[in-house]
């Protein structure tokens, strides 16, 4: 056959189909391909090798260039530097007019009562006269910035009496300082007692003469104050208990809304004959207690807001049927949060209860064995006709939530509990249709 005829592609083809070793003719066509393809993969190689040694030049101008460019940067920060006290001299916060800055200043203050400290952390007012000279001398001359306070009693350890006096003196001097920046303001003073161990002494025991002073300090504002909220963790009643507790019209002649959050289930001793809580002044009543609500004497016809969620966290809260009794002796309730909590013995109260200027509603019913199965809830009581926020939580919607609502038109936002399955969406949704006005519909979960 003539070599012609051949190709190096068909005699591969061939010889592989075969264990016969190639013939003259046929290694002499594959050797002249292989020289062919061996001359070009040569030139495919010398172009790899100089674009190789094309990338290392770059690289290398790369490295060169990064370099030159942090040399720059560094000369740039030089320069910049030299700029500094331009920038702050033109600043565009030093043309904010005052008012502004102190309207700032107070925004900063007013999600929480800020914390007096013995000793650690900065209160939030003197971190504000840190950030410089100008806001320095517009936050210690805002009185709104000072006009509320929180003060923890027993908050620090010390390792001798001495070292009490001195912090509770060092605490008495701050709270003086404090107060008189908030100039004539009314004022608003929280203090937690989270002393476990102190018990009814004479209130001039040489042995509390700091903390009395400190106490003494306070309660000298005590003509100014608007709203006082009082924690105690104390075992037995103590000494700031036993102070607030004596506090008269006469004492706090402005006080609007008072807190009590007692962990002491003896502190009825200490605030059951008290007048505190008839202040004529009063408005808004918070009551956290491990006790009966009976036990405080409160003039409910005068209070536009209350707050009755018991212990809540160790489920010791009030009974619909005390809830309730406390609900008819209002007047002019606008708002009202209570828990009521698990009492399956306790008589049953059937009369209506009439809120008529009532606008928000905030419920967390813990329901009896009764509740559960579908017996009498509270809010089958309770007639609020111009009702707008409405927040139910721990309800069943087997309870009668339809008539409440059709005593309730005005609800424009609503809370419920959330859905647990299909049967509850179709109740849900023949509830929702109840309240026409409603613009804010919300599930808890």
């Amino acid at each position: 056959m003539d070599q012609a005829m051949f190709t190096s592609d068909s005699v591969l083809e061939l010889l592989l189909k075969t264990n016969r070793p190639p013939t003259d003719q046929e290694t002499a066509i594959i050797q002249e391909s292989i020289a062919n393809t061996n001359a070009k993969l040569k030139t495919v190689e010398t172009q790899i090798s100089a674009t190789v040694a094309h990338i290392q030049e770059l690289k290398l101008q790369v490295e060169q260039a990064e370099i030159k460019l942090q040399r720059l940067r560094e000369e740039e920060a030089a320069i910049l530097e030299t700029f500094a006290g331009h920038r702050r001299v033109f600043s565009p916060f030093r043309h904010v007019p005052e008012d502004v800055l102190r309207e700032i200043c107070i925004a900063c203050v007013e999600g929480e009562i800020p914390k007096l400290y013995y000793l650690g952390s900065t209160p939030l007012p003197y971190t504000l006269a840190q950030i410089s000279i100008g806001l320095r001398n517009i936050a210690l001359t805002t009185p709104r910035i000072w006009a509320s306070m929180k003060i923890l009693i027993d908050a620090f350890h010390c390792y001798n009496p001495e070292e009490y006096d001195r912090a509770y003196l060092i605490l008495a001097q701050k709270a003086r300082k404090w107060f008189e920046r908030a100039g004539s303001l009314a004022l608003t003073v929280s203090i937690v007692d989270t002393s476990s161990t102190y018990a009814i002494l004479d209130l001039e025991s040489s042995e509390y003469g700091q903390l009395n002073i400190l106490l003494d300090t306070l309660l000298s504002y005590s003509t100014r104050w608007k709203e006082l909220q009082f924690d105690s963790w104390c075992r037995v009643p103590c000494i700031s208990m036993i102070h607030i507790a004596a506090l008269t019209a006469v004492d706090v002649p402005l006080l609007q809304s008072v807190t009590l959050r007692l962990d002491c289930l003896n502190s009825n001793t200490v605030f059951s004959d008290s007048e505190f809580h008839t202040i004529p002044s009063l408005r808004h009543v918070t009551l956290q207690t491990p006790h009966a609500v009976q036990m405080f004497t409160i003039n409910w016809a005068v209070l536009t807001s209350i707050t009755l969620r018991g212990m809540y966290h160790t489920n010791r809260c009030y009974s619909k049927s005390a809830i309730a009794r406390i609900l008819h002796q209002t007047k002019c309730l606008v708002s009202c949060d209570i828990v009521v909590g698990l009492h399956n013995s306790e008589e049953h109260y059937h009369t209506e209860i009439g809120l008529p200027f009532l606008k928000t509603l905030i419920l967390d019913e813990f329901p009896s064995e009764r509740t559960s199965s579908g017996g009498p809830s509270i809010l089958d009581l309770i007639i609020a006709p111009f009702l707008e926020i409405c927040d139910l939580r721990h309800i069943f919607l087997n309870l009668s939530l339809s008539d409440f609502f059709k005593r309730s038109p005005r609800i424009q936002e609503l809370s419920l509990p959330c859905l647990q399955d299909d049967t509850s969406l179709s109740v849900m949704t023949k509830l929702l249709r109840q309240c026409p006005l409603l613009t804010l519909p919300a599930f808890i979960c």
